[in-house]
């Protein structure tokens, strides 16, 4: 048996031998052994339905903030101009805080007197400041104000806000944190890792010829290969660009990033805004259907993305939770010779809904989670809790009556938590089981799906559930589910008894905003 006693956090790509009680799921003749059990699981079509979340207002689209200015105006008609013109100072500042930037530059172009209110560093630095959490500007800097800060990254401000972006990199994935550095004035990105020691095996006390895998992850940021900087651009070098360019340029031409030194030499990368699509079917989707999402775009191109149905033309058109990366080699002869272009790749990135992994009262194992595959590593997870199609009916607890009014209130709380169900998507996957598919399904958490609560002391007290493990042969063939029980051992920590391997392994809860300040960065190892 392995020890954990080393010190020592191995690489990512580690590959010990693991132990399982009965069948070693590690092997692909090995899962005939185990048998298939079912497992609802909608229709593409249903899928897709069901996963559609409302839209919310698009990144260039106007709020109703500018409609209520129009109202005040139209409410207090004035033969001198309009009204809003006419009221106090802090009014003024009042009302155009309540604007999003694309209607402050509207309404700063109107006369003189909006245009010093509009171009207020107090407005400006509150927007920037609303798309960069985790940190607190004091600073425009690379710029003198936080106005020209914002022009300087426009439109790539999602970026940072929505910091976590997943991909469609074949079977694996991967994850990256995006954040605003205000340091060096950059938006940037890294691929989150997660790091384990080596593992121990211990026998499970309800059963023992089950294995129990430690496991004790530790998440950090690849910070030694960014994969996505944007630098800002100062606003005389924009107003240049403008004048050589249309203005519809901007949003479809592609952003060479300027990675640092640690990239591969010759190796390029550029920035691509993208679009949402109208779904079909049989398209080809990002992020797929089994992860909610309030639009879709192709991650699917015979033109390698380069044509005008992929590439947004407008405002309007650009998508703020997706965007995609083109990267490529290019080998020269020597100085002033034309480089030959190798090895294109085209990647798309997709945001999750802050919904989905922000856990509240009801549904509190929503979030991002990192779990334990065995030789595979880890992998990201989305514990996904659907919202209930019916509110929870406290009438429909009745007290019994040996029951005390503290343990009634505790089980009425605990039947408004625990129902419904709960899905476990894969963010990054393996060659199993790739990104985008169910890693366990259980189908309801309640008294339905209620097997029995842990009394051994490795999960004492621990609530055990019904539900159904994904499994596949490598390049995902013959995919099936088998039976599994989901150990509950709090709102941070899930253990998955695989049955018919005879093994238990677990998941943590991810903190990602840990992540988002560049000061809690650790300072950079020496080197030898």
């Amino acid at each position: 048996m392995a020890s954990s006693n080393s010190g020592l956090i191995p690489p990512m790509d580690n590959d010990w031998e693991y132990l399982h009680g009965r069948v070693d799921p590690g092997q692909d003749e090995s899962l005939n052994l185990v048998e298939s059990v079912v497992v609802e699981v909608p229709e593409t079509a249903d899928l897709e339905q069901r996963n559609t979340l409302s839209s919310p207002i698009e990144h260039g689209e106007s709020s109703n903030a500018s409609q209520g200015v129009h109202d005040i105006s139209a409410s207090y008609p004035s033969p001198n101009g309009s009204c809003l013109t006419r009221l106090p100072s802090e009014l003024i500042d009042l009302v155009l805080s309540f604007l999003g930037p694309v209607d402050l530059v509207k309404i700063s172009s109107t006369c003189k007197l909006l245009s010093g209110h509009g171009k207020s560093d107090l407005s400006w630095q509150r927007h920037v400041q609303e798309n960069v959490p985790g940190v607190v500007l004091t600073s425009p800097y690379p710029c003198s104000t936080f106005r020209e800060l914002y022009i300087a990254h426009d439109p790539h401000w999602f970026l940072p806000k929505y910091k976590v972006w997943f991909c469609d990199y074949f079977l694996t994935g991967k994850l990256i944190i995006t954040r605003y550095d205000p340091r060096r004035g950059c938006i940037e990105g890294y691929r989150l890792v997660a790091e384990r020691l080596p593992p121990t095996f211990d026998p499970w006390e309800a059963d023992d010829q089950v294995l129990i895998h430690s496991f004790n992850p530790r998440c950090r940021l690849h910070m030694d290969q960014p994969v996505l900087q944007l630098d800002a651009l100062r606003l005389e070098s924009l107003m240049a660009s403008s004048t050589r360019t249309k203005p519809a340029h901007r949003f479809c031409a592609e952003t060479p990033m300027h990675l640092e030194e640690q990239s591969p030499h010759g190796v390029f990368s550029n920035f691509l805004l993208t679009k949402p699509v109208e779904v079909r079917p049989n398209m080809q989707l990002w992020p797929p259907p089994t992860i909610p999402a309030r639009h879709r775009v192709r991650n699917a191109s015979q033109q390698a993305f380069v044509g005008s149905g992929h590439k947004p033309q407008t405002r309007k058109e650009v998508s703020n939770l997706a965007f995609r990366i083109r990267r490529w080699m290019e080998m020269t002869a020597g100085t002033g010779s034309t480089g030959l272009h190798l090895g294109e790749e085209v990647y798309t990135y997709a945001t999750l809904d802050p919904k989905l992994y922000t856990p509240t009262e009801e549904k509190p194992f929503r979030g991002i989670w990192v779990g334990d595959y065995s030789g595979h590593g880890c992998e990201f997870l989305l514990m996904n809790q659907p919202d209930n199609e019916e509110p929870f009916d406290e009438a429909s607890v009745i007290q019994a009556e040996d029951e005390t009014v503290e343990e009634w209130e505790a089980r009425k709380k605990d039947e408004r938590v625990y129902r419904g169900r709960l899905e476990a998507i894969k963010l990054t996957g393996d060659p199993n089981i790739p990104r985008g598919e169910y890693t366990f399904i259980s189908d309801d958490i309640s008294s339905k799906g209620f097997v029995r609560t842990a009394t051994e002391k490795q999960f004492r007290g621990a609530r055990i559930v019904k539900s159904r493990g994904h499994v596949a042969a490598r390049m995902f063939q013959d995919d099936k589910y088998i039976e599994s029980q989901l150990i509950m051992v709090s709102h941070d920590r899930l253990a998955q008894y695989w049955v018919g391997f005879g093994h238990i392994s677990f998941y943590e809860r991810v903190n990602i905003d840990q992540f988002l300040s560049p000061a809690n960065d650790p300072p950079p190892t020496s080197q030898c």
